[in-house]
């Protein structure tokens, strides 16, 4: 199956070439101190709220809301996070099908291509996360409508299953559609066009097992170091809750969050040239079929 052979070779580079792993390892210590600056407020606000329980609801009621400063803060830490992590995955992404055909490309120019690169590569990660955010807004309009009417009228079955009907539908075609939109970055890399790499997105879904396969896959290893990340995070929180600690939670946990990325942007790699070498022989073999005929 495609998708366990990319994860496989996924593996196997990045065992071979571990170095890969400080090319988004550098970018996310970078962004460890300024993200930690600008939100310790709210997080050690709801920590002490947390603590502290119902005694901060009856006196103050719900945690107050963000600021308009506090907001553009975020949403700059944001887009800061996008720019980076582009420029990371393209890096990351051009070292590994560059060294794939054998040729000899350092990490450090590898990053500096990544940075070259980074407003084309920042275009092509806001496309992706678009396509997948118009698909589940277009699936949920069905499933709203039914909740809405449940409501209206009262029923809590409707409303229920309506939500239920919802959440299963939307996880699936996140997970399908997420493999397919995985290979729009590696496409535009490997065709250096963005508009190649926005065509390519219909090519897994030729495929469609596999695709969803890969698509689970993926939410698996995000879902898995995620939680060791947030181990991490928290970890520094027990012994000091301060911004120190917060600080060093962050610290603690680019390096999960450097192979996450890495991880990520070889598997894609490998499951876009795994689906082009199959459609490609399969090709070749109704070709040779037909002559055959």
């Amino acid at each position: 199956m495609v998708a366990i052979k990319s994860f496989g070779e996924a593996v196997s580079f990045l065992t071979s070439n571990p170095r890969v792993i400080l090319v988004p390892l550098i970018f996310l210590l970078i962004l460890a101190p300024i993200n930690t600056y600008v939100q310790k407020d709210n997080v050690l606000k709801s920590l002490e709220n947390l603590e502290k329980g119902s005694i901060i609801l009856e006196e103050h009621g719900a945690n107050e809301e963000l600021t308009s400063e506090q907001l553009r803060a975020l949403l700059i830490v944001a887009l800061l996070y996008m720019l980076f992590l582009s420029a990371a995955q393209y890096s990351v992404t051009i070292y590994t099908h560059r060294r794939r055909l054998g040729e000899d490309l350092g990490i450090g120019d590898a990053l500096i291509s990544g940075l070259e690169n980074v407003i084309p590569a920042f275009i092509v990660t806001l496309i992706s996360v678009i396509i997948l955010g118009l698909i589940a807004i277009i699936i949920a309009v069905p499933f709203s409508i039914i909740i809405g009417i449940g409501a209206i009228g009262g029923s809590e079955g409707m409303i229920t299953v309506g939500m239920l009907a919802l959440l299963a539908v939307e996880f699936f075609a996140i997970t399908f559609f997420g493999g397919a939109a995985s290979v729009i970055f590696p496409a535009y890399v490997v065709n250096n066009s963005i508009r190649r790499g926005i065509e390519e997105f219909l090519l897994p879904l030729r495929k469609p097992k596999s695709t969803l396969g890969f698509g689970l896959l993926l939410m698996l290893t995000v879902f898995t170091l995620y939680i060791v990340a947030s181990i991490f995070v928290f970890l520094p929180l027990i012994f000091s809750r301060s911004l120190a600690g917060l600080l060093l939670g962050a610290l603690l946990q680019a390096p999960v969050m450097a192979l996450l990325h890495a991880f990520t942007s070889v598997a894609s790699l490998s499951f876009y040239e795994n689906l082009r070498e199959e459609l490609l022989n399969q090709a070749q073999s109704i070709m040779t079929d037909v002559r055959t005929y």
